[in-house]
């Protein structure tokens, strides 16, 4: 049965613009530590595995179009001052693109396959047929997958200007080669458009 097994979506959890109490699943400490983007991103991982009965999954597969561009922006704004002020280390610890997977599987605690993909306009595509490739072989039985970027005033501006908009989006889902009290059957071709609510 290996290779040609069904893909099914357990679960699915968005986040627009709005906010959840990110304490549920996040202490103080935990959440000082993180910019907006990596807690929803932690959120809605936690509650897309719970719903799906899962606590930890086989594999974290994060798409992202430009990352934390947030903490990116302030690490140049600093670099840039060109004062004895302080940089902050958080900034540059957290600017990276797969900084959002690493944060997930630590909070999980999940040592699987961890990958991120950064194609603007084909990150949510590339990272579900990842999963779905990897399922489908019987290489693992779950996958996390996300979907996670935000807005940056200063970019989103001179982006705009190019026809490119920034969203602020947090999705995780979580995929199985088990179709019970699935949402549905999923195969390619994958369309972003698809997974957003």
């Amino acid at each position: 049965m290996t290779g040609n097994r069904k893909v099914y979506l357990k679960s699915i959890v968005c986040l627009g613009g709005n906010d959840p109490d990110f304490r549920s699943v996040l202490s103080p400490m935990e959440a000082r530590r993180m910019g907006r983007l990596l807690k929803r991103a932690v959120w809605t991982s936690k509650e897309a595995l719970g719903q799906a009965g899962i606590e930890i999954p086989d594999a974290i597969i994060t798409a992202t179009d430009y990352g934390c561009i947030v903490n990116s922006v302030e690490f140049l704004k600093a670099a840039l001052a060109l004062d004895d002020t302080p940089m902050r280390p958080i900034h540059f610890m957290q600017s990276t693109h797969n900084t959002i997977s690493s944060v997930i599987a630590v909070y999980l605690h999940c040592h699987g396959y961890n990958t991120t993909y950064s194609h603007r306009g084909s990150s949510l595509e590339s990272a579900l047929l990842d999963a779905w490739m990897q399922i489908r072989s019987g290489e693992i039985e779950t996958a996390l997958v996300g979907w996670f970027d935000e807005e940056e005033p200063l970019c989103a501006e001179s982006l705009r200007s190019i026809g490119i908009t920034l969203e602020d989006r947090a999705v995780s889902m979580v995929l199985s080669s088990d179709g019970n009290g699935a949402v549905r059957e999923i195969a390619p071709p994958f369309n972003s458009s698809d997974y957003v609510f």
